[in-house]
């Protein structure tokens, strides 16, 4: 998935950045059949530190508990796609058991430890806030901007991603809709109805999804939910305008580098659009401005704030 490809880019930076101190070893789990074989191995690496970064929270409780790091990403899954009985066992064995297991436990943002404090009743202390940092890859690019036609990047297709209310808005405008991510059967329908112009991306490599940033004159980003939302940082780093939602924690991480949109109201959307498509001092100014914000997303900072933290944790 698209958040996948983020989560590895960020920890391969972080990880680069802290060879510099310490040595690290990225280790790629396999299937879940192979858990047990997995835990063996990284047991018997016998490291300092285990710091769990993705998707694989069950592997917490079998790990050494003194040495261990969890770091939640958002709850989302959870809060907005499960129901019933898988619900429940994935509330227990992705993220309760796994938290109270940890020796450390970190949330990408306030707005991930907020949920997490109040939909799962963790105290608020035990969970540290480090933020996401954007891979070296994402660099500025200049680009001539297509305001007769500009090609519209949309980076997921979940559905907290908000796409059907963002074609909803493109109605009538004439452009180019890329689309990062699965497309199920209902989104093209949409697409086809509202006559809006389409290209769907999936299972791209990193390069790939840094190259789609470089082709596009406008990031569009207005989730109703996000833990973080990397695509923020990635497009400011990019240089490319961006328009995300006004709700926490992207306008906080957005910060004044980006076009602030109700994701709820497709009127807005629609206005903040085409305000970025026809007025071009205020794109430049959002590209100045997102350049300026995304340094405090620098891989040296974030990377540093976890060297603290695992200093700490062998310490205690």
């Amino acid at each position: 998935s698209v958040g996948t490809y983020s989560i590895e880019r960020i920890f391969h930076s972080i990880a680069g950045e802290l060879q510099k101190q310490v040595e690290v070893i990225e280790y790629e789990t396999g299937t879940r059949w192979g858990t047990l074989r997995d835990i063996w191995r990284l047991r018997k690496m016998r490291a300092d530190i285990y710091h769990v970064t993705g998707d694989i929270h069950y592997f917490v409780p079998l790990l050494p508990h003194r040495k261990t790091v969890l770091t939640v990403l958002d709850i989302n899954y959870y809060l907005f796609e499960l129901r019933g009985l898988k619900r429940w066992i994935y509330k227990w064995l992705w993220m309760l058991w796994p938290i109270r297991a940890a020796h450390a436990v970190t949330a990408i943002s306030g707005e991930t430890k907020d949920n997490i404090v109040s939909h799962l009743g963790i105290m608020r202390n035990r969970i540290e806030i480090i933020e996401c940092c954007h891979s070296a890859l994402f660099k500025p690019v200049p680009r001539s901007f297509n305001s007769a036609c500009p090609v519209i990047m949309q980076v997921g297709t979940n559905p907290h991603k908000n796409v059907p209310r963002l074609i909803e808005a493109l109605r009538g405008v004439r452009c180019q809709l890329v689309l990062i991510g699965q497309l199920e059967g209902s989104l093209k329908q949409q697409l086809f109805e509202c006559g809006v112009n389409y290209v769907n991306r999936d299972k791209m490599t990193n390069e790939d999804i840094v190259q789609q940033y470089v082709n596009c004159d406008i990031v569009s980003f207005i989730s109703i939910a996000e833990g973080f939302g990397m695509p923020i940082i990635e497009a400011q780093a990019s240089g490319r305008p961006l328009i995300t939602a006004n709700v926490s924690p992207m306008r906080e991480v957005a910060g004044s580098g980006a076009c602030l949109v109700d994701p709820l109201d497709v009127s807005q959307i629609r206005h903040g659009i085409l305000k970025l498509i026809a007025d071009a001092e205020y794109r430049e100014q959002l590209v100045e401005r997102g350049l300026q914000n995304v340094a405090r997303y620098s891989t040296a900072t974030i990377s540093g704030q976890y060297l603290d933290l695992y200093r700490r944790t062998v310490c205690t």
